[in-house]
């Protein structure tokens, strides 16, 4: 039998492990917790970088894949990788026909460049000159697709694409040149992208220049533009045309703006006709 010394003791020992006992599950739920932001950090690192691999590709099927499996749908970010997919899309189109009409296989533009900085930002420097620039601060939903993000192309500050980018409603079908949808990207210097989906319907040779386009925009005041990709055209061909700003433009949702296409019925640079195609901003 314990003496009333023993027994003492031991009840000293025994208020001290039950003291304890909170310190412990404290310090296992802080591990716990920190586990698992360190899991989600990784996941979110994974999925943003497994997009931009796909872009850096500048294969359009590659980063139609990554689009659907890594950004929110009906997103800013879903638009914004609609439109690199386009634009990778138009430039192979491009690529099989040259100035006298001769057709050749479809080819890839080159791969771009991605740097991954160690604050988690990524830098571009692809073909498409549009995109290039440095992205950060990703926004991601429950299932770590992204939904929006910032970007800076230039000396400009960081802007999020989110209420930046919009999709455009275009009902244009003349002489065999259709257009029924596109994009809008205000641009982080202020300025205006605007991306076309173009398709030659029935009118034989068609191309266009990179100078002499304008933008009319919702308030009536014409904006210079230069226009790409660069290319021809033939009867059931599908591109992109696109026209840059260098001012600033009043493109806005639920309004109509004009793009003016210098356009030419020849790859050649003869036949020159420009076409107006108005568009309404989503």
């Amino acid at each position: 039998m314990m003496d009333k010394y023993q027994r003492l003791d031991l009840k000293v020992r025994m208020s001290l492990i039950n003291r304890s006992k909170p310190v412990m599950v404290s310090a296992l739920a802080i591990l716990f917790i920190f586990a698992n932001v360190q899991i989600s950090q990784a996941a979110t690192s994974t999925n943003v970088d497994k997009f931009f691999a796909a872009v850096k590709s500048a294969k359009p099927v590659d980063i139609e894949a990554a689009r659907k499996k890594y950004v929110v749908p009906n997103s800013s970010a879903d638009i914004y990788a609609q439109m690199i997919v386009k634009h990778f899309t138009g430039t192979e189109y491009l690529k099989t026909l040259d100035r006298v009409g001769n057709v050749s296989p479809s080819a890839h533009d080159a791969p771009g460049k991605i740097t991954k900085s160690k604050d988690g930002s990524f830098k571009l420097d692809s073909t498409f000159n549009t995109i290039d620039g440095t992205y950060k601060d990703f926004v991601l939903n429950k299932s770590k697709k992204i939904s929006s993000f910032k970007v800076k192309t230039t000396n400009n500050s960081f802007v999020s694409i989110k209420d930046n980018i919009q999709l455009l409603t275009i009902n244009y079908n003349n002489g065999g040149t259709e257009f029924k949808t596109g994009i809008h990207w205000k641009l982080p210097t202020g300025y205006s992208f605007v991306q076309l989906d173009f398709v030659n319907n029935f009118g034989g040779f068609k191309s266009w220049t990179y100078a002499r386009g304008y933008i009319r925009d919702a308030s009536g005041v014409n904006h210079n533009t230069v226009t790409g990709p660069l290319g021809c055209t033939n009867t059931g061909g599908k591109t992109v045309i696109e026209a840059t700003t260098s001012t600033v433009a009043a493109i806005v949702k639920n309004t109509t703006s004009t793009v003016i296409i210098p356009m030419y019925a020849s790859c050649t640079g003869d036949n020159y006709g420009e076409i107006s195609v108005p568009f309404l901003v989503q």
